[in-house]
C-alpha cells in the first residue's frame, strides 16, 4: 500500500513536476516534493501546479452518455446539411455557416452546453464528415463535374476553370465551418 510522503520530513528528494531539483519544499495539499521554481503560492501554503489549479469546472467535464448522444445527434445534422450543402452548391458560403452553426449547436445542445476538448474534437468531426457528404452529393448530382471527367479529359479549360474557380472559396468556406465549432466549443 502506497502512502503519502511525510511534509515534516526533512530529507531531500527531487522535485515532481520534472525538474531534477533536490528540495525539502512539500506540497501543502498532496505532500510532493517541489522546488522553487515550481511552486504556487496559495493562501494555505505553497502547492504544486496541479493541486493549484484546482479540480475542472463542471462546464468542462462532460459526461460519457452526453458525448455519446452529441455524436449521434451531429452525424445526423452534418449528413443532413451536407446532403443540402451538395445539393446546392452554389450556395456554398450560407450552407458553410448552416453546417458550422447546425453541428455545433446540436452537439452543444446534446451534451447540455459544456464545453471541452472532447466537444470540440467531435464537432470538428461531425462538420468534416458533412463536408465529405457534401463532396459526394455534388459528384453523385452533377456528373460533368465529376473527377472522373477531369481525369478523363484534361484539356478542357471550363472544367479546369470550374475545379480551380471553386477550389479556393470552397476551402474558405469549410475552414469557416470548423472555425465556428473551434469557437463554439473552446
Amino acid at each position: 500500500m502506497a502512502t503519502m510522503p511525510d511534509p515534516s520530513d526533512p530529507s531531500e528528494q527531487t522535485c515532481s513536476c520534472g525538474s531534477n531539483v533536490l528540495t525539502r519544499l512539500r506540497c501543502s495539499r498532496c505532500g510532493k516534493p517541489i522546488c522553487p521554481r515550481c511552486m504556487v503560492a496559495s493562501p494555505v501554503g505553497y502547492r504544486c501546479p496541479e493541486c493549484a489549479r484546482g479540480p475542472r469546472p463542471a462546464v468542462y467535464n462532460p459526461s460519457t452518455s452526453g458525448l455519446v448522444k452529441a455524436a449521434g445527434i451531429g452525424v445526423v445534422v452534418s449528413a443532413c446539411l451536407g446532403f443540402f450543402w451538395g445539393s446546392y452548391p452554389s450556395w456554398g458560403f450560407y450552407m458553410a455557416l448552416l453546417l458550422g452553426f447546425g453541428v455545433a449547436e446540436s452537439v452543444a445542445k446534446a451534451s447540455n452546453y459544456k464545453r471541452g476538448p472532447e466537444l470540440l474534437a467531435l464537432s470538428m468531426g461531425c462538420v468534416f464528415f458533412g463536408i465529405v457528404v457534401s463532396r459526394f452529393t455534388i459528384a453523385q448530382l452533377t456528373p460533368g463535374l465529376a473527377l472522373g471527367l477531369l481525369l478523363d479529359n484534361p484539356g478542357d479549360p471550363f472544367l479546369r476553370a470550374v475545379f480551380y474557380l471553386r477550389f479556393i472559396p470552397d476551402m474558405l468556406f469549410m475552414a469557416i465551418s470548423l472555425a465556428i465549432c473551434y469557437v463554439r466549443f473552446k
